[in-house]
């Protein structure tokens, strides 16, 4: 089991990175058989529609996210850790970069460890509000 002070550290870390747009600390602690989803369908994008599996695909979503999707005022609301598992609850100023649309924007993370790295990464949010600012 992943210690509790090693998960804390590992998802601040990658939250870190995503709102300075560093791809490499993103995903820096994803295992090779890393999941990743979001539940984006409906945007027409990609990486926030399909479930990526495996490092190299879950990279490539994550590079996408970071190059559409910039956040401002990042905040942690909830971090809650029950055994090798993270549920994350959080807010951030969202602006689609194409578009230029911005909104305040409150996601869940499901995040799973197995041997102190991310096996598992499953976020949800409003997905009406994505869509909102993608079009």
């Amino acid at each position: 089991m992943t210690n509790r002070a090693h998960m804390e550290q590992t998802v601040r870390s990658l939250y870190a990175a995503r709102v300075r747009g560093d791809l490499d600390g993103t995903v820096r602690d994803l295992a090779e058989e890393a999941v990743f989803s979001l539940n984006g369908r409906g945007t027409g994008i990609a990486a926030m529609s399909e479930d990526c599996c495996g490092r190299p695909a879950v990279r490539e979503s994550v590079r996408q996210l970071i190059e559409n999707w910039r956040f401002d005022d990042w905040e942690e609301t909830a971090f809650l850790i029950d055994g090798d598992r993270v549920a994350l609850q959080w807010a951030a100023r969202v602006t689609f970069v194409p578009t230029g649309k911005s909104a305040t924007m409150q996601a869940v993370d499901m995040i799973a460890f197995r041997d102190g790295k991310i096996v598992e990464f499953r976020q949800s949010t409003d997905t009406a509000m994505l869509m909102s600012l993608a079009s």
